[in-house]
């Protein structure tokens, strides 16, 4: 009998990790291929067998139909070609999200979006035969916001009950700096995005009922986009950025877009630009507090919506501190929203009627339809430029009391913020019934409310084939005009980063004490060089010194994760880096000499 024989312990041999390619991975692969490379070559390039990329040749056809009908958020992390009804689906949903959510920085409930995803799904595939059914489960709903990177989509029901506390928290951090920095209200700053219906009237006049119903209607045209921004003292405000989706208009043929009363940018859906803050914030801020004899440097609060490019604004300007407020309180303490824009916004919409109006009386025989008609890109950029002068120190300035109510001030005769605007609105109502005509003879206060209010129009699903067409979307690259001003990416500055060039200096250093016969001309140039070096050695402890403050990063960052403590006093660093060795700086300029 053979004995037996026991088994050999083998080594353990590690599996092979599963390549996953995504779909722009796979397009890679198929350009690769068709630039002649062999399948043998193009796997050893991209680390896989040669029977996968012989599979992704033979699925070319499928695999460039799924990325062109995906939005590039998906095909960047999608391994599957998946079906183009559901790839058209989830794109339009895409865009139907961002339009309802970005005016108001808002979220939508998780059912509205799953029943707005049955209704698209039925849209894209209406005449098609052997459709297969769609549930828009919650199973479903997980993976594209996890496809989008959507996160505005809220689940039903869910509690906003800590956007309170998260107040709160962020107006004792704010109020700390402001304290510990030193600012004062001229130096402390808020700017915020509204979107601009221009030539909203009213949904209940016959001008909108008409026009609605016009051949090619759309529902976000005669649309821009403002960014506002002004000082806590209520005594500065910048010139509004106003952002349109045409690069022209013939109403601005032969006009300086550098000598208007907005800073005028564009593009294909007037989302907002990212290069106000060096191309025009700065400047302006500067020149106003050089002619106050204050220090130039800034607090700007930000909420954290992502027109706010919150990574490329840290660190962004040695004088400027950054704060972004957390999501959900904007409504609560963020001053812009407390009054001033709704404020603006009532002063326009007086604008237009009073020029209506005008136009009225001087030619009887004018309409009001002949009047709506008639308003341009040119007249709205006028109406702007008055509406945003009208608004007085005082409300500005009161409009900041929920967040810093010590700068607040006593201004004689000024009534308060609401009363204000209530009082414009009874203006506006007393202007619509001169003008007469349905919707306007028997306006009401709550009409007028609905043109100042914050809203997203929904886009039809015929507005959102035309978008998808146009390949609009969240993060597509949009078309530059050559005479739009261009910005430099920003690349922030890190205390890793300074503590990098401290080091390499610190080499420097010491080879040259080693190497210079001349010791007294190294040593100068280590004092020489150390001078030069001190800005950036305050700006490492700066940035150290809020290292130490627990969950500060969530200030920065767009992701609001709870409460933020107290700026923290211990001296005990939480940062790996390594400390700027002691440098003995010269006693004066003459010592150096």
């Amino acid at each position: 009998m053979t004995p037996e024989r026991s088994a050999a312990v083998l080594p353990s041999v590690p599996k092979r990790k599963k390549a996953v390619m995504c779909l722009m991975e796979k397009i890679r692969v198929l350009d690769k291929l068709r630039s002649g490379m062999s399948c043998s070559a193009v796997g050893r390039e991209f680390n896989v067998n040669e029977s996968t990329i012989r599979y992704i040749k033979k699925k070319e056809k499928e695999i460039r139909r799924s990325v062109r009908e995906a939005a590039p958020e998906s095909a960047k992390v999608t391994s599957i070609v998946r079906e183009e009804a559901m790839e058209k689906m989830e794109k339009r949903l895409n865009l139907w999200i961002h339009e309802m959510t970005t005016d108001k920085k808002g979220v939508v409930d998780s059912i509205v979006v799953r029943l707005k995803a049955k209704e698209i799904y039925g849209h894209v595939t209406q005449g098609q035969k052997n459709v297969k059914p769609f549930s828009a489960s919650a199973g479903w709903l997980a993976r594209f916001k996890r496809r989008y990177g959507v996160s505005n989509v809220k689940l039903a029901g869910e509690a906003s009950s800590a956007d309170q506390e998260a107040a709160e928290e962020f107006k004792k951090y704010l109020l700390s700096v402001i304290q510990e920095k030193g600012y004062v209200e001229e130096q402390v700053f808020n700017a915020d995005e509204t979107g601009l219906f221009y030539k909203d009237v009213g949904k209940r006049t016959y001008i909108t009922q008409m026009a609605s119903k016009a051949p090619g209607f759309k529902s976000f045209q005669d649309y821009a986009t403002l960014l506002l921004c002004a000082n806590a003292k209520g005594d500065f405000k910048c010139k509004p950025l106003m952002v349109y989706r045409a690069p022209s208009s013939q109403a601005l043929k032969g006009k300086s877009v550098n000598h208007m009363p907005v800073h005028w940018r564009w593009n294909k859906k007037a989302w907002m630009t990212s290069d106000w803050f060096h191309s025009c914030f700065i400047p302006e801020v500067e020149y106003y507090l050089q002619g106050r004899n204050l220090a130039f440097k800034i607090l700007l609060i930000l909420d954290n919506a992502p027109v706010h490019c919150c990574e490329e604004l840290k660190n962004a300007h040695p004088n400027v501190e950054v704060l972004f407020m957390p999501p959900n309180t904007t409504s609560l303490i963020q001053p812009l929203d407390q009054g001033i824009i709704k404020a603006f916004k009532a002063h326009y919409t007086r604008e237009l009627y009073s020029k209506a109006f005008e136009a009225l009386k001087a030619n009887k025989e004018t309409t009001m339809m002949d009047y709506w008609k008639s308003v341009t890109i040119r007249n709205v950029i006028d109406y702007v430029g008055t509406a945003w002068d009208n608004i007085k120190q005082a409300t500005i300035n009161n409009c900041w009391k929920n967040v810093w109510p010590d700068c607040v001030e006593n201004f004689e005769g000024f009534e308060g913020v609401t009363e204000s605007i209530k009082n414009s609105v009874k203006n506006i109502m007393h202007i619509a019934w001169q003008i007469s005509g349905e919707g306007f003879d028997d306006m009401r206060e709550e009409d007028v409310e609905e043109i100042l209010a914050e809203k997203a129009v929904e886009p039809t699903n015929e507005d959102l084939d035309e978008m998808a067409k146009q390949g609009v979307g969240v993060s597509d690259d949009e078309d530059v005009d050559e005479s739009q001003p261009k910005s430099p990416g920003i690349v922030p500055l890190t205390a890793a980063k300074i503590s990098e060039w401290n080091s390499a200096l610190e080499t420097i250093f010491s080879d040259m004490e080693e190497c210079d016969p001349m010791l007294d001309r190294s040593l100068k140039f280590k004092r020489l060089a150390s001078c030069a070096f001190a800005p950036y050695a305050e700006m490492l402890k700066d940035l150290r010194q809020k290292a130490r403050q627990t969950g500060l990063t969530q200030f920065l960052e767009p992701v609001w994760g709870g409460k933020l403590p107290t700026p923290s006093t211990s001296g005990e660093s939480q940062t790996s880096e390594v400390e700027l060795t002691d440098v003995n700086l010269p006693p004066s300029s003459s010592s150096a000499e």
